[in-house]
C-alpha cells in the first residue's frame, strides 16, 4: 500500500535523516529513493520555515499527531511547491517517539503560501 500510494510517504528520524521515502516523494519531490536517504528532512525545508517546522517536529514528538496543515517544500529542481501534510509519531513499546512519519501532497493553495 505504501509503495502504490499516490502520495509522498515518508519516514524520519528524531534527528531529521530520511528513513523510507516511497514512490509518490520521488513523483512529488524529484530525488530517488536512495538519494532522499542520504539527506536530513530539513534539506526540503526553506531555511526561513525551519524554526516553524523543528516546533512543529517537536509538537508532534510531545503530542503523537498534528491536525493536518499546509508549508512549503523544496523539491530536487529548486523549485518550492506548497503541500498538505498530515504528520505522526512513530512510538516504541516504552511509549518513546523514535520516528516521525508523514503524509504530504500537493496543496491546492498557491505555490506562495507559506503557513
Amino acid at each position: 500500500m505504501v509503495r502504490d500510494a499516490p502520495e509522498a510517504i515518508t519516514v524520519q528520524d528524531i534527528e531529521g535523516r530520511i528513513l523510507a521515502w516511497n514512490p509518490g516523494a520521488v513523483r512529488l519531490y524529484g530525488w530517488s529513493e536512495s538519494e532522499a536517504l542520504t539527506m536530513n528532512a530539513r534539506d526540503r525545508i526553506p531555511p526561513e520555515l525551519r524554526k516553524q517546522e523543528q516546533a512543529r517536529g517537536q509538537q508532534l514528538r510531545q503530542t503523537g499527531r498534528l491536525e493536518p496543515y499546509r508549508t512549503v517544500r523544496i523539491t530536487k529542481a529548486g523549485t518550492r511547491l506548497t503541500v498538505a501534510v498530515d504528520a505522526t509519531a512513530l512510538v516504541n513499546e516504552t511509549g518513546q517517539c523514535y520516528a516521525l512519519a508523514t503524509i504530504e501532497q500537493v496543496s491546492e493553495a498557491s505555490h506562495t503560501d507559506q503557513t
